[in-house]
């Protein structure tokens, strides 16, 4: 795992090299192992990197083939890596490593760019074939690694962070209204946008070229959309294929050089994972749990149970709202991009960081694989009534439901009249943080200008096309993947967890595991984990798999809504003082007011969410540095 940066120009400029130092320098806490920049021509590669399989020197990057004509800067891992060693060996390749970045070095110099598509694994690298003097970017399929890229008037630059892109100096401080007002709409900022202007993500499954002053971007893998109808598979073989095909995943997971943790809450999906591992021979495992003196939000006692049933070492950390203001400074740094979401993964991260790991395992992905959430019920219900409500007139939703007077849950309910697609109107209805008005009155004018575009509306009709022929439950299911997995859990995952020099694997987005579970009816997969649970039952240790069973299912999240208005109280209001609002120039400081005076008086009626959203994005431009 590493951190990975460069700029290719369109003619040799010495300065390249400066700059790309310095991009690395900004992301050095992705891999304090080792750092190294390459200059190539008129390309420059930079590497920072976290050792994890051959830990020696031989796997310092950039790295080069044997005649220095393709380098390579890479982060991740390639799970399958030993499959192909065989075979380039017998084409006449040469080995100095035992890495896995050597192996996809010299699988580019026999497949090209189409090398991605024999990849299993977690990855974002950056290839330069001098003699083509072409640039090769590529991401994982689900993009649980992160990559950035911004074009230029001399060429194009790229790194694993948008912190080092600014570091670069080749791109303005200068926020993106599209991403900003995405951000107040969702929570995060999806693809195509960023928050900085000219920086753009390389989205999941996509590779990119950069030739002859030309940029091309192109899909090798789609997220597969379920057939639905019925199998022809008996559910006792489709629970036992699972199995197998997630012990495989397993396994394969277990390749470091180094110690290995497992982050372990109170439900089914680390449970299952847990056991997993144990069955395959991972005899190294360290649970770890974040812990809350708040009794409804604490999952210690549960994971507790699990622990000791699976017979592996546990910690508890105990993170207190004073904790929490403490670290405020960092985990906004770390955040990367303004996110309402991933401080737990900044917790756990740290916490496994402090006992010495470099990797640890994670059961994402569980809830939109196998129908965890309960906000589908919410969905589907919104859906119907849309569908209902679809020939009424929309200014007749506006006009019962959007009024700043009714608490925020109902204001987005006049989504659901007169909708174009009751679909995305009920998507909109569950999501939005605000609501598209809500901008104008929270942001400078200059981000939110009168008749903006409602970004939130254009990135869900987006997504939900290439299920406009299915069931409903299917197109729930479906949208949850790169609506809210890969823009949200998956980019927050990836940056707080490097934050603190540490790999996290989320065994079960296996893309042959998501393939296989995607292509199974959605009457057998979504059923509250019971195909998971069924699965792997036979792995699990006695009393495990009936423990599971009668838990009541449980959101994580940490008690902000406790938080707000106690221990994070002071920060909030020194956030949202009218003059250190106006200084910086992002937020309009009489709507920011009224927005927190209303949620101190009503709580409900606002939600700590919204509040939590604002002050994130208040305090993130001023750690960055970024403004207008």
């Amino acid at each position: 795992m590493c951190g990975i940066a460069g700029i290719v120009s369109e003619r040799d400029d010495p300065c390249s090299t400066v700059s790309t130092e310095r991009m690395v320098a900004a992301i050095k806490h992705r891999g304090p192992d080792s750092r190294g920049v390459q200059q190539i021509g008129c390309c420059v590669l930079g590497n920072t990197r976290l050792a994890i399989v051959d830990l020696s020197e031989r796997g310092r990057q950039p790295m080069c083939n044997e005649d220095s004509s393709v380098w390579i800067t890479y982060n991740g891992e390639c799970y399958n890596a030993d499959e192909f060693r065989p075979l380039l060996l017998s084409r006449g390749h040469r080995f100095r490593s035992a890495t896995d970045t050597e192996v996809i070095l010299h699988l580019y110099e026999e497949y090209g760019e189409r090398c991605v598509e024999k990849l299993r694994g977690m990855f974002a690298f950056a290839i330069w074939d001098s003699r083509a003097q072409r640039l090769l970017l590529a991401r994982d399929r689900l993009g649980i690694k992160p990559l950035y890229y911004a074009l230029t008037a001399n060429g194009i630059l790229f790194g694993s962070e948008i912190k080092a892109l600014l570091a670069s100096e080749h791109v303005s401080r200068k926020l993106d209204g599209a991403g900003i007002r995405a951000y107040l709409e969702l929570g995060h900022i999806p693809p195509p946008w960023t928050a900085i202007q000219g920086i753009r993500p390389l989205e999941p499954g996509h590779t990119g070229v950069w030739q002859e002053a030309k940029w091309r971007t192109k899909a090798y893998w789609k997220l597969p959309v379920s057939t639905g109808g019925v199998s022809d598979e008996p559910s006792q073989e489709i629970a036992h294929n699972l199995g197998e095909i997630l012990l495989e995943s397993s396994r394969c997971q277990l390749m470091a050089d180094v110690r290995i943790a497992l982050f372990l809450s109170g439900g089914v999906d680390s449970a299952v994972l847990g056991a997993l591992m144990r069955h395959v021979g991972a005899d190294r495992l360290t649970a770890l749990t974040i812990g809350f003196e708040e009794e409804s939000f604490d999952e210690s006692e549960p994971s507790q149970r699990t622990a000791k049933l699976l017979d592996i070492p546990h910690r508890i950390i105990r993170t207190p709202a004073s904790r929490t203001v403490e670290s405020l400074d960092h985990a906004l740094w770390a955040m990367d991009q303004p996110t309402m979401d991933g401080l737990n993964a900044y917790w756990i991260s740290r916490a496994a960081a402090e006992e010495g790991f470099k990797v640890a395992l994670s059961g994402q992905g569980g809830d939109e694989l196998f129908g965890g959430y309960a906000s589908i019920a919410w969905f589907n219900r919104f859906s119907r009534v849309a569908g209902w409500l679809k020939p009424f007139p929309q200014i007749a939703g506006r006009g019962l439901f959007d009024h700043q007077v009714l608490p925020f849950r109902w204001r987005k309910l006049s989504y659901l009249v007169g909708a174009d697609d009751p679909f995305v109107a009920a998507q909109l209805a569950v999501r939005l943080m605000f609501l598209e008005n809500d901008t104008y009155e929270i942001l400078n004018p200059a981000l939110a200008p009168a008749n903006s575009p409602f970004e939130a509306k254009e990135f869900l009709t987006e997504l939900a096309k290439p299920t406009k022929s299915k069931g409903l439950e299917e197109r729930i299911a479906f949208l949850d993947f790169p609506a809210h997995l890969e823009a949200r859990l998956l980019r927050d995952g990836d940056a707080m967890s490097m934050a603190h020099s540490l790999e996290v694997r989320p065994t079960l987005l296996d893309h042959r595991v998501v393939e296989y579970v995607l292509a199974i009816p959605p009457a057998i997969r979504l059923q509250n984990k019971k195909l998971l649970l069924d699965a792997t039952q036979e792995y699990m240790p006695a009393g495990l798999l009936p423990d599971l069973i009668s838990r009541p299912k449980r959101t994580f999240t940490f008690p902000f809504d406790r938080w707000l208005a106690g221990a994070l109280r002071p920060a909030i209001e020194d956030a949202f003082r009218p003059e250190r609002l106006a200084s910086t120039g992002v937020l309009n400081p009489a709507g920011v007011t009224r927005l927190w005076r209303r949620f101190l008086k009503e709580p409900a009626a606002v939600g700590w969410s919204r509040v939590w959203c604002v002050f994130v994005l208040a305090r993130w431009c001023e750690t960055m540095r970024v403004g207008v």
